[in-house]
């Protein structure tokens, strides 16, 4: 009989155990916290070069500008040699193995106010005779490819100016343009092996040479 009554009881308990559990489920009146973030730009009194994006694949060589808004890295081109022909001459750049030939450029202002790259071409000058150069010659720079870090707004990328490609000369021309909220951190604008010198028949032999001016200005179009 004991036993029964033992049995009883610890179903009785179990089932105010429950019941309690039951009472604590309830919920209390909601209320609404905070999470605060502060995004800012890097000290101008303390920049550094970037990093490039690619560092197996690097362009090179870097500028070593430390702007919110700056040319990380750009090519320097070189099209080896030639021999003269009869009529016109094209080469293309060389790409030197483990580098990606192109620019890299940053903008880290955080405003998405868009930016925009040119570029101009001194006359290409024999590196003994001054007088000498490669009349009518022109390189073309394509549109190319454009990629970021593995973290970066891929989805906002921004283009070349022209996409079928452009002939830089004396006066600066536009190769790339950011839109509003495009082209925000850093980008690489990767040419392959797509840059283009044309020479036009009855040029003189020679070692020739050029100045090639990049400039990023921080607007979408223009130089303000």
């Amino acid at each position: 009989m004991k036993k029964t009554i033992l049995l009883t009881c610890s179903v009785v308990l179990t089932s105010l155990a429950m019941g309690a559990q039951a009472a604590h489920a309830e919920s209390t009146t909601p209320y609404n916290g905070k999470a605060t973030f502060e995004f800012t730009t890097e000290d101008p009194n303390n920049l550094k070069p970037n990093p490039p994006v690619d560092p197996e694949k690097p362009v090179t060589p870097p500028t070593g500008q430390k702007g919110l808004v700056a040319i990380d890295a750009v090519s320097d081109l070189n099209f080896g040699s030639a021999t003269i022909s009869g009529g016109e001459t094209k080469a293309t750049a060389v790409v030197n193995e483990g580098e990606t030939l192109g620019i890299q450029v940053t903008d880290k202002r955080g405003t998405g106010a868009g930016w925009n790259v040119q570029a101009k071409i001194s006359d290409f000058k024999d590196k003994t005779d001054a007088k000498k150069i490669l009349k009518g010659a022109t390189v073309k720079i394509p549109a190319g490819t454009f990629y970021t870090t593995a973290t970066g707004d891929k989805d906002n990328a921004p283009t070349a100016s022209n996409g079928n490609g452009t002939v830089i000369g004396t006066a600066a021309t536009q190769l790339i343009t950011a839109a509003k909220d495009k082209g925000k951190g850093s980008w690489v604008n990767d040419w392959a092996d797509n840059v283009e010198l044309t020479i036009p028949g009855g040029n003189l032999v020679g070692n020739y040479e050029a100045a090639i001016t990049w400039t990023m200005y921080d607007t979408p179009t223009g130089n303000k």
